[in-house]
């Protein structure tokens, strides 16, 4: 990506020290992946972790923690601390921890920063597929494969939802709550629905090839650095009433390419919290 005088170069600079990190983060991820070593303990929420999960957040709180001292820290593993620069890291270690523990190499780190609130920059990357995506506010979304040049990336132009391929992680996040019949709705609503599941999904809306990604259960770590590349690519991100634009705070969720966006709240906004 070639830096323009238009970005903020404060914005610049931390998202230099992300990608910097989701290399760091992915070599140690990398070292557990496929090993006897990544047994998982259940946390009380249910989810897996891992020593991977822990150490790679360890280790990207400390770098932020020595080059940037006053951003706060946000992460799913070792909870919040407060900054005073009114900027804030979001971190989920390994997004796809299920994925992870059974060997199957769909999962990634993400590392959003925010800016009073806003997601302004992002990087999504995939250890073991080789695979990264980013962006920052101004900056376009950018994708590189291996050790292919990077290239920009734009959502699809799909414009209705019976022409459009729907994700979601599983059936898990739907079955038993008040929301499950949704799952059926979008299943008749969309072309095709698949679960290629937690951020692997926001990948392939980024690069333009799925439409949509709706998520029941979504905490911050999950979407912030998903949201300022989907900006940038050219996508939307709501609630299911289609209300609080970009918010990661939100959940239930809804990523699309923007163009199936109202038509799938409209399907989705009757189960709307």
């Amino acid at each position: 990506m070639t830096a323009t005088s238009s970005l903020d170069p404060d914005i610049t600079a931390r998202l230099q020290l992300a990608m910097d990190l989701a290399d760091a983060s992915g070599e140690l991820i990398m070292s557990y992946f496929g090993n006897t070593r990544c047994a998982a303990d259940t946390k009380g929420d249910g989810s897996p972790v891992t020593d991977a999960d822990r150490g790679a957040e360890t280790l990207i709180r400390n770098a932020v923690a020595e080059h940037f001292g006053h951003d706060g820290l946000f992460g799913e593993e070792h909870g919040e601390q407060d900054g005073t620069s009114g900027y804030r890291w979001v971190i989920d270690p390994i997004d796809g921890t299920i994925s992870f523990v059974h060997g199957v190499p769909a999962f990634g780190t993400l590392i959003g920063i925010e800016r009073d609130g806003v997601p302004v920059a992002g990087v999504m990357n995939f250890p073991a597929m080789h695979e990264r995506a980013w962006a920052e506010l101004g900056g376009g979304a950018w994708h590189r494969i291996a050790s292919e040049p990077p290239r920009r990336v734009h959502v699809s132009d799909t414009d209705s939802l019976d022409k459009a391929m729907v994700c979601t992680t599983s059936f898990d996040y739907f079955r038993d709550h008040p929301w499950e019949d949704s799952y059926l709705a979008i299943a008749r609503a969309s072309k095709r629905t698949r679960g290629w599941s937690d951020c692997h999904s926001e990948l392939l809306l980024v690069t333009g090839r799925i439409e949509a990604v709706v998520e029941p259960v979504l905490n911050p770590w999950d979407i912030s650095a998903i949201i300022a590349i989907l900006n940038e690519a050219g996508g939307r991100f709501t609630d299911w009433n289609g209300d609080r634009e970009s918010c990661s705070a939100v959940t239930p969720g809804i990523a699309t390419n923007g163009h199936i966006h109202d038509e799938l709240v409209g399907l989705l906004s009757p189960w709307a919290a």
